[in-house]
Formats: structure tokens, sequence, C-alpha cells
């Protein structure tokens, strides 16, 4: 059609532009033909959309003169540019709503994403100080069966009358000192478990004693008595808390 009507002209103006064609023959032409409203044929129509609507810009059923048929063509394209206008810009502006959208919905993502690790690392923080808090309760509770099982076990205190027996004064940090008698040949852990059996004495502590003062720890000593350590007939022990992973 176009080479017979007007050759280059009209493929020059046309060109990529003509997006369907069909013929009268067709199921889809005879379509075509109804809603186009096409008495004679062939029928070359311009058709814009505008919005959501599709407007027949040009409808050419007559070709009595080539270049007057190119001039109705020119004159349709032309006459269409407003309405090709007017769908660009709406195209930009959904291009850009459609931009803004997904930037608006990355940054909701961005931020539900932020709450969420937020909320993780609250829940992780929560339950990693729930299993310190447990623990600590667990030791204290293990402690406090320790500490009553030495009172139950720990060895009468001799009597002043008795020999080899040392009068041992220990120490504490904010309370009065404690005391008590040992018998030279009681282990030295003795002195340990008898701090333990009162209750302003932390559950982790090491004892310093004699000149210069040497720090003992009850996981340190081993078989020695009082006596292989202490050689006066009194001796002052102090009493320092220690870390429990020291």
């Amino acid at each position: 059609m176009i080479a017979i009507l007007c050759g280059d002209a009209l493929q020059s103006t046309v060109a990529g532009n003509l997006l369907w064609s069909t013929s009268r023959d067709t199921q889809e032409g005879i379509d075509a033909t109804r809603l186009l409203n096409a008495r004679s044929f062939p029928c070359f129509c311009i058709i814009v959309h505008h919005g959501s609507q599709q407007t027949v810009q040009l409808k050419l059923e007559r070709y009595t003169d080539a270049d007057e048929c190119l001039a109705e063509i020119i004159y349709g394209v032309q006459h269409a540019d407003q309405t090709l206008q007017y769908n660009r810009e709406r195209r930009t502006m959904s291009d850009s709503r459609g931009r803004l959208l997904q930037e608006q919905n990355a940054a909701y993502l961005d931020s539900v994403r932020a709450d969420q690790e937020k909320a993780e690392q609250r829940l992780r923080e929560e339950n990693e100080r729930r299993k310190i808090e447990e623990e600590q309760q667990r030791k204290l509770q293990e402690f406090a069966v320790f500490r009553d099982r030495l009172k139950q076990t720990l060895p009468s205190e001799p009597s002043s009358t008795e020999n080899e027996t040392i009068q041992v004064s220990i120490r504490l940090p904010a309370d009065d000192p404690i005391r008590r008698r040992f018998r030279r040949n009681d282990s030295a852990k003795l002195l340990f478990e008898f701090a333990w059996t009162n209750s302003n004495v932390p559950n982790q502590f090491e004892l310093l004693w004699g000149y210069p003062r040497k720090r003992y720890q009850y996981d340190q000593i081993g078989d020695e008595t009082i006596g292989d350590l202490m050689n006066g007939n009194t001796e002052t022990c102090y009493l320092e808390q220690i870390d429990e992973d020291k």
C-alpha cells in the first residue's frame, strides 16, 4: 500500500509508526471495520491514545491523489502531536511516580528491615542477659547449698586449753573480722571453709598472710596443713574478693 500510494515520501512519514494492519477478509479486519465505521477500502487511520481512551485522529478512506493523501497524513500526524505530547508527559509523570513509589517502597523496606534487626538485637541481648542472670542465680543457689554443707561438716573448734593450736583472725573487707582456733595439723583448706560459713564472705576470694604477705587460693592449696603455712600462735589473714573467672 505504501509503495503504491506515495512511495518514499509516505515511507519516511509513517515509517516505524505503522503499528498494525489487517485485511477485511479476516475476522480481525471485520471487527476493526465495525469499530472504525469504515465504509470504503483501503482505510487508513491514525489512532492516538489520550489517557485511557483511544481516539481516531485521522480516517482516510479515499485516495484520489497521492500528494493530497500524503498531505492529509502529514496533517494528521502533526495534529496528533499535541495528544502525543500529552501522552509523553503523562508517561514521564507516570514513570516519575513509579520511581518515587519504588524509592518509597525501598525506603519502607529498609526501615522495616532496620526495625527487625533492632528487634532481633534487643531479643538477643535480652536472652543473653536472662542467661547471665539465670547462671548467676544458679551459682548463688549452688553456693548456698555448699555453705550449708560446710556448716554441717566443719570440725568443731578446739578448746583454748588444747595444745598445738593457732588463733586465726580473718579480716573482711567491709565487716568485722572473724576468729577461730585451728589445730596445726588441720588442712590449710579449712581456713577457707571456715570463712565460707560466714554469710558476708563471697564465693570467690583469696587469703593473704605472712611477711611479706603471700596470696593463697583454695584450689592452689594441696596437702599443706595450717602448721606448714603459719608459724606463730596467732595469725591475721586478709580476705580479698576475686573475679569468678580469675
